[in-house]
């Protein structure tokens, strides 16, 4: 029989026991919630901390020119990520010293967010390396892509720009963000518990690059108007201004250009509205650069032809209660020499005899009345009043340019008409599989006829012909338009110049179209913008091949010399465009002539235009752009 003391001791034995056997059981209870219950809610918990995932942006398609020159392309750069939750408090002060941030924008940007974090977009290589240096196990290095523009402003208002997302915001960018755009990647890191990253990293889903985009646009005759506006805008101390360039027989645009212009690389530095493309959205009353669309409606009645005889009235012409003048008053004179003396008067006769109904369908044939459809945003259609608002005054008014504006860009479709023998084509500045079909507006009779007034419009005693280059002939029509007020009249010190025109005349290769806003030197467009059309034309030409018709140099001769210099003298080189700061100096040096050059790259536009007339110890100026 037990003592009382081994009853007791035998009790407690039973006791641990049953404790023992109790935890045990919990301890299986536990492992079973662990392994079984809460197996996939834990697991996913490791994973968190250990697996990471990050979206990873595709680089956007390239914009190229005709000769697949890059215009845009996305240049990869290094931004700097991290994760909330690994971050260190007491770390944060080193990481901004290395982002070149405050230490309160730092701890803005991470606030409470446990997750991913970019702490600093497209930063510099210096930044990237004073941030890897630092060594912190929650932030790091990610490829990031950035939106390079290689010719800076001479393309801004044309290309736009690309926010830090990715997403394009103006121009080309937004207008085609859905065919630049790629679609972006994921990527799956493996780390450990001290945020070092363990090898096994894969991809859940490869970026994908944008497409690329290709333009009509030629670089070099961008870069050739974008030289000739600015320089005459700075003679004419203008407020801005804007030039197209379009093939006539494709509708290709091979210029768009604004002024002022903007570098889409650093676009935030500049105003919403400097960023805008006048071409497309600036509209203007043409003035005289109308008429010629005046005189192709009184022709194509057949009532008319171009030796027809109007008179104009001495300068005053009475319509309802409008007196219409002429700057030069003229008497009997016949239509061809209407273009020439530019009257006003001898337009409204023209329109008033036609009838609204006629002149109405000419502009709009010639697409006046709606946007061009060359894809970019913010364009604007134009004002063509509806033809039942035209009195005998709104007819007589519009036929010389006053109550209708129209878009630079609208303004060079129509010109090319004239080039076409009639055929309209729509202005293309995307290069596409197909181009857009042209269609008949004018008799091919009435074109050539018009074309052939525009030109002795650019002879001595025109008002064009300081748009005429050495060796070429061009027909064109200058415009000077009042600006209208906020009082619905029109401002006695606020001026459009204009200058449309087509070159050469026998074989027309180019339209230019130049418009001055608010020059203060001279308000005519004859003084102020055909100056630079002419600038454009004398550079252009020669590039693409055009010899001058005053010279027994043929075509293909006349290319090697703007890529060679062998024999460089002023009586043999026509033209230094294309050519490198070395060439240039040789031909300096050989020429003797003394040389100032300005900017770095390729020649873009000298100083005088022709070289055959320089002498040794003249002045050669030069610009040069990359």
């Amino acid at each position: 029989m037990m003592s009382r003391e081994q009853i007791a001791e035998m009790r407690r034995l039973e006791a641990v026991a049953g404790l023992v056997l109790f935890g045990l059981f919990l301890m299986v209870v536990r492992a079973v919630d662990l392994q079984v219950m809460q197996s996939e809610k834990l697991s996913a918990d490791a994973d968190k901390q250990r697996i990471r995932q990050f979206e990873v942006a595709a680089p956007r398609g390239k914009i190229l020119d005709r000769s697949r020159r890059v215009l845009s392309e996305s240049v990869e750069v290094p931004s700097i990520a991290g994760i909330g939750a690994d971050m260190q408090e007491s770390e944060l002060p080193a990481l901004a010293q290395a982002l070149e941030i405050p230490l309160a924008t730092l701890k803005k940007r991470i606030g409470k967010r446990q997750g991913f974090i970019w702490l600093a977009r497209q930063v510099t290589p210096r930044v990237a390396q004073q941030v890897q240096a630092l060594n912190l196990a929650g932030v790091r290095i990610e490829n990031d892509w950035r939106r390079y523009h290689p010719y800076g402003p001479e393309t801004g208002h044309l290309l736009g720009f690309v926010g830090v997302d990715h997403q394009g915001l103006e121009g080309l960018e937004l207008a085609f963000n859905h065919r630049l755009g790629g679609e972006a990647g994921k990527l799956q890191l493996i780390k450990a518990a001290n945020g070092v990253q363990l090898p096994g990293s894969a991809w859940i889903k490869q970026p994908k690059p944008g497409q690329d985009l290709m333009l009509n646009l030629d670089v070099g005759v961008q870069s050739i108007a974008y030289a000739a506006l600015a320089n005459g805008i700075k003679k004419a101390g203008a407020k801005g201004g804007s030039v197209v360039v379009m093939n006539p027989h494709t509708g290709e645009v091979l210029a768009m250009t604004s002024w002022p212009g903007f570098n889409p690389n650093a676009f935030a530095k500049y105003r919403p509205q400097d960023w805008r493309n006048r071409v497309v959205t600036d509209v203007f009353e043409p003035g005289s650069v109308m008429k010629p669309f005046t005189v192709a409606a009184a022709l194509s009645t057949g009532r008319w032809t171009k030796d027809s005889l109007i008179y104009c009235e001495n300068g005053k012409f009475v319509v309802a209660d409008k007196t219409i003048k002429d700057d030069h008053p003229e008497g009997w004179i016949d239509v061809r020499k209407l273009l020439v003396v530019s009257s006003n008067i001898g337009s409204a006769k023209l329109a008033l005899d036609v009838g609204k109904e006629d002149l109405y369908g000419i502009l709009k044939d010639v697409g006046f009345h709606r946007k061009t459809g060359i894809g970019l945003g913010g364009e604007s259609p134009g004002l063509l009043p509806s033809m039942e608002a035209w009195g005998p005054v709104e007819t007589a008014n519009i036929a010389f340019g006053q109550g209708i504006a129209v878009t630079p860009i609208q303004l060079a479709a129509a010109f090319s008409v004239f080039a076409n023998g009639g055929i309209y084509y729509p202005p293309q500045l995307v290069k596409e599989e197909v181009a857009k079909p042209g269609h008949r507006v004018l008799s091919e009779q009435v074109a050539n006829d018009v074309l052939s007034m525009l030109a002795d419009a650019t002879k001595e005693g025109g008002t064009g012909m300081r748009a005429v280059p050495q060796g070429y002939r061009v027909a064109g029509k200058t415009g000077t338009a009042q600006k209208p007020d906020k009082h619905g009249g029109y401002s006695k010190d606020k001026f459009t110049a204009v200058f449309a025109g087509i070159v050469p005349v026998e074989n027309p290769e180019l339209v230019i179209v130049v418009v001055v806003d608010e020059p203060q030197t001279s308000i005519y467009g004859g003084t102020v913008a055909a100056p630079i059309f002419k600038q454009i034309a004398a550079t252009t030409l020669p590039m693409l091949g055009v010899a001058p018709s005053d010279t027994l140099v043929e075509a293909s001769d006349w290319q090697m010399q703007q890529v060679s210099v062998s024999s460089p003298n002023a009586s043999t080189m026509h033209s230094l465009y294309g050519l490198s700061l070395r060439e240039v100096r040789r031909f300096a040096l050989t020429s003797g002539l003394k040389l100032q050059v300005y900017g770095h790259g390729w020649v873009s536009r000298t100083e005088p235009i022709h070289l055959q007339g320089l002498q040794a110890g003249d002045t050669l100026e030069v610009w040069l752009s990359e």
